[in-house]
């Protein structure tokens, strides 16, 4: 898709996050600042009023918890967005054995658990001998 060149000026601060996510996110400064304004254009003005609002009146802590609240609102989205692509492989998978809160979690467990080891205090003194015999040695420094 054709675009256009907007130039904009910053402070050093910002310039220097854009230049950080650039190279986090592996991606020039540009497509940065063009996501940026992608998102603010698309806000309605009511947004564009009170975060100027903000920037000019409100304290540092307003304006983080503004970013906070923005981010989480962002975060949940996404995940509702991943929930729903999810949900036809998850009921072929599963059909309808997942249906609370309890039932996902112990399916989680189930998936993610491995066999455990006895603590020491049960193991019989065989095991606790075979156990120290498989186990690697210290090396010692040549002298």
């Amino acid at each position: 898709m054709p675009g256009k060149t907007i130039s904009a000026y910053t402070n050093e601060e910002t310039a220097r996050l854009v230049e950080h996510l650039a190279k986090v996110e592996q991606r020039k400064p540009s497509q940065i600042a063009a996501a940026a304004l992608a998102l603010y254009a698309r806000l309605p003005g009511e947004a564009h009023s009170t975060l100027r609002s903000l920037e000019m009146l409100g304290d540092a802590g307003e304006y983080d918890r503004m970013l906070r609240e923005v981010t989480r609102a962002i975060l949940e989205v996404g995940y509702h967005s991943s929930v729903r692509r999810m949900m036809p492989r998850l009921k072929q998978v599963y059909g309808t054995s997942l249906q609370t809160e309890d039932d996902i979690m112990a399916e989680a467990v189930r998936l993610t658990s491995r066999k455990v080891r006895k603590p020491n205090s049960a193991r019989s003194r065989s095991e606790t001998a075979d156990a120290q015999q498989d186990a690697p040695q210290p090396r010692r420094r040549a002298r």
